[in-house]
């Protein structure tokens, strides 16, 4: 037996629901009319059904705009009384098609119109442009004169007397006369290694030179100059009146032109409006909604070994599974996703149309 803690909450609800009703001898009590879809409806296989009511309820149009509404399943019943053989309520949803039908757009009524206006053609006098005043400058007038300017004023000048001096030249000694050593020269320098080279005494003249000197003569004085002032003759450009502004009106100006005028105004009437009508489609429903048991394999009814033949037969068509012969969530989502590759109720339950799909024998 397989641990009901390793089970998907839906499948746990689905196989409580039918070991209290087919999988016992006694029987089946009230709880075996729970659906799946009576306590989780937001799941994707419970969208447009709605539980089992305890009585027939009638079924209901839908709007035309509003598409199939929800429509009570009369009760299944029982599930079959089959000892060892679990059952899962199975509700087919109603079957719907399109009708189209005529719908109103807009009532009768009536709208208001208005006669066309009369309109003629006159002459009339108008003002193209009104009267005016503008101001004009008048320009200053100018004169050319001649003018005595004065380019630069009278000064005094400084100048400067340079000193006057007389230069004297003199010859005066710059090296005395001497006698000196000097190395002599013959056909012996020496007259032994030990005696040394030959000296000779020679008297050398004094040297003079001419040497410049300058006297004062008479010292650097400064005398002063008048410059007189210069002037030229310029022509200028002198203002002889000044400018002035000056006001002159203008007339208006009218021209003669033709002008529309209306002559008789536009008059109301009214005018009936037909309803308008459009056509739209509505759903109508084609097939009744209907439920039915259908045998399921659950923690009951099957073992192990049977599990893992609905797991490799899901593994051999590409679908991820372990072959481990547990009820998991894995197990759950590959038969769903199986079911709807194959377009079988996509519950995720290993029903009879399921493990005939499969290949797996249900027994």
């Amino acid at each position: 037996m397989i641990a009901s803690n390793y089970f998907p909450l839906k499948v746990l609800v689905i196989a409580l629901a039918a070991a209290a009703s087919g999988c016992a001898s006694t029987t089946p009590s009230q709880q075996a009319d729970y659906t799946y879809c009576s306590r989780y409806s937001d799941a994707p296989e419970c969208a447009g059904v709605q539980p089992a009511a305890p009585a027939p309820a009638a079924a209901a149009a839908p709007a035309a705009a509003a598409g199939p509404a929800t429509v009570a399943v009369a009760d299944c019943g029982a599930p079959p009384n089959s000892a060892g053989q679990c059952f899962t309520k199975v509700v087919v949803p109603a079957q719907w098609r399109e009708e189209p039908v005529q719908q109103q757009v807009s009532a009768a009524g009536e709208r208001t119109e208005f006669t066309e206006p009369v309109f003629e053609e006159v002459e009339e006098r108008v003002m193209v442009r009104p009267a005016t005043k503008r101001v004009t400058v008048v320009p200053a007038e100018f004169d050319e004169v001649e003018e005595r300017v004065l380019i630069r004023e009278a000064y005094r000048r400084e100048i400067e007397v340079p000193a006057l001096y007389n230069t004297y030249f003199e010859r005066v000694i710059e090296t005395p006369a001497r006698q000196v050593w000097k190395p002599g020269r013959g056909t012996v320098e020496m007259v032994d290694p030990n005696t040394g080279e030959i000296l000779c005494l020679v008297e050398e003249e004094a040297v003079y030179k001419t040497v410049e000197r300058k006297e004062l003569a008479r010292a650097a004085t400064k005398r002063y100059e008048d410059v007189p002032a210069e002037y030229a003759t310029v022509r200028k450009t002198v203002l002889k009146t000044q400018e002035t502004t000056q006001e002159i009106e203008e007339p208006a100006v009218y021209e003669t032109i033709r002008v529309t005028k209306m002559v008789k105004a536009p008059e109301p009437r009214k005018v009936p409006v037909d309803a308008v009508y459009t056509t739209v489609n509505r759903q109508v429903m084609a097939g009744p909604p209907t439920c039915e048991w259908s045998q399921v394999l659950c923690d009951i009814n099957t073992t192990p070994e049977k599990i893992q033949q609905v797991e490799r037969a899901l593994q051999s068509r590409g679908f991820t599974v372990n072959v481990d012969g547990q009820i998991d969530q894995e197990l759950t989502d590959s038969v769903r996703s199986f079911q709807e590759q194959n377009g079988l109720r996509a519950t995720g339950l290993m029903t009879a149309d399921t493990l005939a799909a499969l290949g797996v024998d249900l027994q």
